[in-house]
């Protein structure tokens, strides 16, 4: 089943997420954001600005997302530490994989009437989501789910990163 949860405007939302994922003691997390630095940061390889696993998928430089990458290895790196699995995953690349029909623009919340559409090829009913980021939730989860029972689409090098779509 999937719900929708967001923390209150003004609230620190890292500190509503600790708190919220503390509580439902997920067995694994699947999170939009880069989770590790380029290679070249450690010695393995030249490229400073993008993972293999960025190049494969189309994603974003870690180093252009900065405040956005390290608050999300800085999670994740606690959630690990408590047992719980943490994976990063991009939508976009799933929605550029599996719906490049629905023209959704790069870079814009996905529209209701599009999720509706996403939804009824999984058979699911389709999200209600509030505010322009929601939408980007429901894509992890489909990205999730299938990564759970092993079937999920991967890119990258596990010692480098490893993205999900």
């Amino acid at each position: 089943m999937f719900l929708f949860h967001r923390c209150a405007k003004g609230e620190d939302a890292d500190a509503w997420l600790e708190e919220a994922v503390d509580a439902m003691k997920p067995e694994a997390i699947y999170i939009d954001a880069p989770l590790s630095l380029p290679g070249a940061y450690f010695g393995r390889v030249n490229d400073h600005f993008f993972r293999q696993a960025d190049r494969k998928a189309g994603g974003m430089s870690p180093m252009f997302l900065d405040g956005l990458t390290a608050r999300a290895i800085r999670l994740a790196d606690r959630w690990r530490a408590k047992g719980m699995q943490v994976m990063e995953v991009y939508p976009a690349a799933m929605i550029r994989q599996e719906w490049d029909c629905l023209k959704i623009p790069h870079g814009k919340a996905i529209p209701r009437h599009k999720l509706r559409l996403m939804a009824r090829m999984f058979a699911l009913l389709p999200p209600v989501p509030e505010g322009r980021h929601a939408p980007d939730a429901w894509p992890c989860w489909l990205i999730g789910h299938p990564h759970r029972q092993g079937g999920a689409r991967a890119v990258g090098d596990p010692v480098e990163g490893v993205i999900l779509y």
